[in-house]
Parts: structure tokens; C-alpha cells; sequence
């Protein structure tokens, strides 16, 4: 019988996406590589989100929002794209950042995952492009354990 609820192992994080978003202007999409959940079966996903210091300060209230576009029969995903907004009920976080230029890290934890093929997209909502250089999304897999 169950007695105790523990996370699985933290693995190491996966670089999700970099060069794809570097220059991206305000109000742009970015669309990554699909990921294949249906092996492992991971419940939730912890993402990292780094912007390099940019040009100009963010405006006030600025975020880089998440989107989860999934794939139900595992060739089909929800739309959503680099020219193409998904639908709202695909996003799933916001990541936070101040009115600065300042690089700054921001994350998000305990996503709830699909568990076959998905894609992230993410939509720049800071007021201004994002530096030429340097920016990352990264994530990492996990679960619960039943002990």
C-alpha cells in the first residue's frame, strides 16, 4: 500500500529554444520543436526563461506569454505559429518581467503536460525586441513517485 507521494528525480534541464528567439520583436511568436511526451509519460514541466539585456526598458507589467499546443492523434497539433496567435485556452503561464533592461531570469513551475506530442510556443510581450544575443527557454521533466 502507498504511503508517501515524493517528485521523481530532477533531471537535467533541455535547452528549448535560443537562437529561434533572439531579435524577436514585440508582439512576435515564437514556435518550437515538437516534444515527444508519450514515452516517459511526465506529468509536469519546469521552464526558465532568460532575456538578455536589452536596448530599451520593458514597459511596465511587461511578460512573455506560454502556449502548450498539443497533438491529440500525434500527427495534428492545435494551431498557433510564428505569424499565427494560438487559441487562448492553450496558454498556460506568463513569465514576469520588470521595466528595465537589465537581463533578467524568470520561471515558471508545475506545468501540467500532455502526455503524447506537444509544442511551445512563445508570444514576446515586453514592449520591446528582445537582445540580438544570448536569450534562452529551457525546461525540465518530471513526475510524481508513489512510495
Amino acid at each position: 500500500m502507498a504511503n508517501k507521494v515524493n517528485w521523481s528525480d530532477y533531471p537535467a534541464e533541455v535547452t528549448y529554444l535560443s537562437t529561434e528567439i533572439n531579435a524577436l520583436a514585440d508582439g512576435g511568436n515564437d514556435l518550437g520543436a515538437t516534444i515527444d511526451n508519450s514515452a516517459n509519460g511526465d506529468m509536469y514541466m519546469d521552464l526558465e526563461l532568460y532575456l538578455a539585456e536589452q536596448g530599451s526598458a520593458r514597459d511596465t507589467g511587461a511578460f512573455v506569454a506560454l502556449y502548450i499546443l498539443p497533438s491529440v492523434d500525434g500527427v495534428n497539433f492545435c494551431y498557433g505559429g510564428d505569424s499565427l496567435d494560438p487559441p487562448a485556452n492553450t496558454h498556460r503561464a506568463n513569465f514576469l518581467f520588470d521595466a528595465a533592461v537589465t537581463a533578467r531570469y524568470s520561471t515558471v513551475i508545475h506545468i501540467l503536460l500532455p502526455a503524447g506530442l506537444f509544442r511551445m510556443l512563445v508570444m514576446n510581450e515586453t514592449g520591446q525586441t528582445f537582445a540580438a544575443t544570448g536569450n534562452t527557454l529551457k525546461y525540465t521533466l518530471y513526475n510524481e513517485e508513489i512510495q
